[in-house]
């Protein structure tokens, strides 16, 4: 019998196993096109103004494949302070939000946010092993909660593309998972 390697000492968190890939064609958070592999899930990241302190407003739509239309999923509005960015999220009666009261930290040094998404689910993104997992915002009483989510973007640009990897289960809150998860690499690189 094989002894188990001892590559890291850091269990690897479970993952859901109905992942659907999502691929970004740039490794950019204000302008991509984010699609799975079949293009039945297709968003455009969108930021006119890149280069403006003062007007760089990302907007990030959804291609409703029944109409053929694209359908808003989401804005941010940068702020030359992150403190001062600001979000909103959803398609109905969606105010502006500062970001950093939305995607809250609530164990003060942790790298991991948490957010509500619709219908009041909680989700909570963490930079682990390099990369963001998407989980329930409860830690379990052992172990570790399966990553709904795992967004891979790598540090080096034109290595590979960056993508998401992205439970099913979780498919009804992808607008603001996006929404989060493009707050979190912008600040992460900045």
């Amino acid at each position: 019998m094989d002894s188990p390697s001892e590559t890291s000492n850091t269990p690897a968190a479970p993952i859901v196993d109905d992942m659907i890939r999502l691929n970004w064609t740039r490794n950019s958070v204000y302008n991509t096109i984010i699609s799975s592999e079949d293009n039945e899930i297709m968003y455009e990241v969108s930021t006119p103004n890149v280069f403006s302190i003062t007007k760089r407003l990302t907007t990030v739509t959804r291609l409703d494949k029944s109409s053929g239309r694209r359908v808003f999923a989401g804005e941010i509005a940068w702020k030359a302070l992150q403190m001062q960015t600001e979000v909103r999220v959803g398609w109905q009666n969606c105010e502006w939000i500062l970001a950093r009261e939305w995607l809250k930290n609530p164990k003060g040094i942790s790298t991991a946010k948490t957010f509500t998404a619709t219908q009041g689910t909680q989700y909570r993104w963490k930079f682990r092993n390099l990369k963001y997992h998407l989980t329930s915002p409860d830690d379990p009483p052992e172990g570790r909660n399966p990553s709904l989510a795992i967004f891979d973007c790598p540090f080096l640009k034109g290595l590979r593309p960056a993508h998401l990897e992205v439970s099913s289960s979780v498919l009804h809150s992808l607008d603001y998972i996006l929404v989060a998860l493009l707050v979190m690499e912008k600040n992460r690189r900045d």
